[in-house]
């Protein structure tokens, strides 16, 4: 390890001696040039020894630098045998006219001279990285390059130069050299399209290097004869200075191998131009016949580049085609894309029945309130793949926005039954539980059924028609329904009431009426349950299933349950100051508990009105209470932690297990369903359900409501296995809170509810 620190050391002491003792050439090279007394006066060993020690230390410059980059080997391993090469003729120059004598042309000198070009441009199109760029982008950096050199070839050889002629091999040479330095200017110009240099250091200082030698050689070119010792080596001394600096700096840069596309256009746009004035003075004046090559060759390859361009637009604009008719989450086509394919399906002679079954996922919006959009768009990517398992290859499967999908199916003699059995796939598929993130999560569908029979239904009238049955199957409580030409007078109505409830939702026209509990302990009236009624300026006083499946629809659940609370906690404090102190019992819904901000709310209308958390009984759906949303979960637990009472509904009618009723031990009070108390007396396994329930409850401490209370025998059967509380007709109808206030304040034995003991 020591040896090795020794000679990293060594090394790196040699090379800064190298760089050391290349500045000291080419600066005291360069200031010989400028001064001819001083070189008058200098031995010619001293002249020759500083102009070849600066090649030389150069050259070295460039080895050193490509045998410590081994990323950039080739390119700098290239450019130094060119400037070796360089060398060596520069070299020969000094052998040859060391006795005074002139240079003869063309001589050995220009082999070297000219065999460096060919390295040189070898490393400088090994800096352009080919491998990484674009084909466009190097279509552009060759119209930049050949444009350039043609320009370059017209300024330099044919104006400048006067169009230099020379017979046989010195004529060949005399051209070689401009149209050489014309090459290297395209090369660079090609560079600079390209933008290989972009970030990095080392190559820009290289270019300015590489354009200041294209300079002297032209300055060579144009005097027409070169003496070693000649002003023209400022020239030289500056490129070889510029190059070996080069080579100190790191390579390790911001690489961005590709220019923006507007500034190399732009380059290659502005070569392009250059070569059509090449070509259009070619018509009037003479010009050599590499330039006009050059130009030409440029314009080719314009045609080339707007061929390219022209083929990828193309294929651009299908693609984007493509994307417009497709669901960029699915990969199914889009509203458009089902459009066109139906007005293709009617635009076929072919005589066929065309069918669209519109589908809506049920209880999509509580995944994504529950789970985030996330899990609702990988719900939608499954649900997506489900449906092309079910679907024919000839059908199409779209998704139009949203959680709606739509199938479309045409074919001749397409039967009822066969639509009816694609339905039913639909909906046993997307019953089955998506994993969603390891949690199983389970959704029904609503499908809606029409048919474009008649030259007048369009595709919008197919995507209503099947809109309106597959609300009809909503409201049914899911499956399908087919359109029936009757369904649209409903549909209207159904319109208007959704439009009726945007404005009355939030509103006073949501009157509440109410229903009085009783203890069947005490035979006392100590709450009442809160029912809201729509009063219709139309229709008259609508009940809730004429309206609440319509505000679940339209998402007002929220707004509706903020009104009820609040008009139902009014009252209760409108009660206890006539010295009547009952608690309220409101529905909430699960949009409600699944909304941020609801424990809040509830609490900020209770402490508005000073009354206790005791005041309020909130009441969900057993329905709701199992439904798998951890935030609907976490809200009931937060009421109840602050002492609000969580009331099950209907319990009995859709999940009732032990598993189930364990997870309800939050909730405080337990609701059994009418249609179980309704048939106490006639049913033996409805009494035996009854009083099992209760006595479970109470082993579990809930407390039991009994609702549907319609006869004085259920009642008495009721008291007798322990129920706490019931409501129903039998003991009082739902009333305004004036009629409930007036009942309340009348003798117990005159309010006319069957009692079977005095209170």
């Amino acid at each position: 390890m020591s040896n090795r620190a020794t000679n990293g050391n060594g090394a790196g002491h040699g090379v800064r001696v190298l760089r050391t003792l290349h500045a000291l050439l080419v600066l005291a090279y360069g200031v010989v040039a400028c001064l001819p007394q001083l070189k008058a006066q200098l031995p010619l060993t001293v002249s020759a020894g500083l102009s070849i020690g600066a090649y030389l230390t150069t050259t070295a410059l460039l080895t050193h630098r490509a045998l410590r980059t081994p990323e950039a080997r080739r390119s700098w391993g290239f450019v130094a045998v060119g400037f070796a090469a360089y060398t060596a003729g520069s070299t020969y120059t000094w052998v040859a006219t060391w006795n005074g004598s002139p240079l003869g042309f063309p001589s050995l000198a220009d082999v070297g001279w000219l065999a460096a070009y060919p390295f040189v441009y070898l490393g400088i199109f090994r800096f352009i990285r080919i491998s990484t760029a674009s084909g466009l982008t190097l279509l552009d950096g060759a119209i930049a390059g050949v444009g350039g050199a043609a320009i370059f070839s017209t300024v330099v050889v044919d104006l400048l130069a006067g169009g230099v002629h020379a017979d046989g091999l010195a004529g060949v040479l005399t051209l070689a050299y401009p149209f050489a330095d014309a090459l290297m200017a395209g090369t660079l110009c090609c560079q600079i399209a390209v933008g290989t240099w972009k970030g990095r250091r080392d190559l820009i200082v290289f270019t300015a290097g590489i354009v200041a030698l294209t300079v002297a050689d032209t300055s060579y070119v144009l005097r027409g004869s070169y003496q070693p010792g000649s002003s023209v080596d400022l020239g030289y001394a500056v490129a070889l200075g510029v190059i070996g600096c080069s080579t100190w700096l790191g390579s390790v840069g911001e690489h961005n191998p590709a220019r923006p596309t507007l500034v190399r256009a732009g380059l290659a746009a502005s070569s392009a131009a250059g070569a059509l004035l090449v070509l259009l003075a070619a018509s009037r004046i003479e010009l050599s016949t590499p330039t006009v090559g050059l130009a030409g060759t440029t314009l080719v390859l314009v045609l080339a580049r707007f061929r390219w361009s022209f083929r990828e637009l193309t294929v651009v604009g299908e693609a984007r085609q493509r994307e417009a008719r497709r669901d960029p989450l699915t990969g199914l086509a889009n509203r458009r894309g089902f459009a066109e394919y139906f007005d293709d399906l009617r635009a076929s002679p072919a005589d066929r029945t065309v069918v669209g079954l519109l589908l809506d996922l049920d209880r999509f919006k509580q995944v994504n309130d529950s789970f985030g959009h996330q899990a609702g768009d990988e719900l939608l990517r499954q649900a997506a793949d489900r449906l092309r398992e079910v679907t024919r290859d000839g059908d199409l499967l779209a998704r139009l926005g949203g959680d709606e999908f739509v199938i479309v199916c045409a074919s001749r003699g397409f039967a009822d039954d066969a639509v009816v059995a694609l339905a039913e796939r639909v909906r046993v598929s997307l019953r089955r539980p998506f994993d969603i993130a390891g949690v199983p999560i389970e959704i029904d569908v609503s499908i809606g059924i029409a048919s474009a029979d008649g030259d007048a239904v369009s595709a919008e009238v197919l995507l209503r028609h099947a809109d309106i049955a597959m609300y009809c199957a909503k409201r049914a409580g899911g499956g399908h329904a087919f359109y029936r030409a009757n369904d649209d007078e409903a549909a209207r109505r159904h319109l208007q009431l959704a439009q009726d409830l945007r404005r009355d939702v939030a509103g006073p026209a949501m009157v509440l009426h109410y229903q009085p509990k009783l203890d069947l302990q005490t035979d006392a009236v100590s709450a009442v349950e809160a029912l809201v009624r729509w009063q219709h300026p139309v229709h008259g006083l609508l009940y809730p299933d004429a309206f609440l499946p319509i505000v679940d629809e339209i998402g007002a659940m929220p707004e509706l349950t903020h009104n009820v609370l609040v008009q139902a906690m009014d009252q209760c404090v409108a009660w206890r100051r006539a010295n009547l102190k009952l608690s309220v019992a409101v529905n909430v819904s699960a949009a409600d508990l699944e909304s941020a901000g609801f424990t809040d709310l509830v609490v900020g209308i209770l402490r508005d009105r000073g009354l206790p958390a005791t005041a309020l009984t909130l009441e969900i759906t057993e329905t709701t209470a199992m439904e798998n949303s951890e935030p609907a979960h976490h809200t009931v637990r937060e009421l109840h932690s602050l002492g609000i009472k969580v009331s099950i509904d209907d319990y009995g009618t859709d999940h009732s297990t032990l598993a189930h009723l364990h997870r309800l031990l939050v909730a405080g009070e337990l609701k059994l369903d009418r249609r179980f108390v309704m048939h106490l007396e006639t049913e033996e396994r409805a009494s035996a359900i009854v009083r099992s329930s209760i006595q479970l409850a109470h082993a579990l401490g809930m407390a039991v409501v009994a609702e549907g209370v319609e006869n004085a025998g259920s009642l008495d059967m009721l008291r007798q296995w322990g129920c706490d509380t019931a409501q129903g007709y039998f003991i009082s109808r739902p009333q305004t809170a004036g009629d409930v206030t007036a009942w309340l304040t009348r003798p117990a034995a005159s309010r006319e509810y069957g009692m079977t003991r005095s209170s």
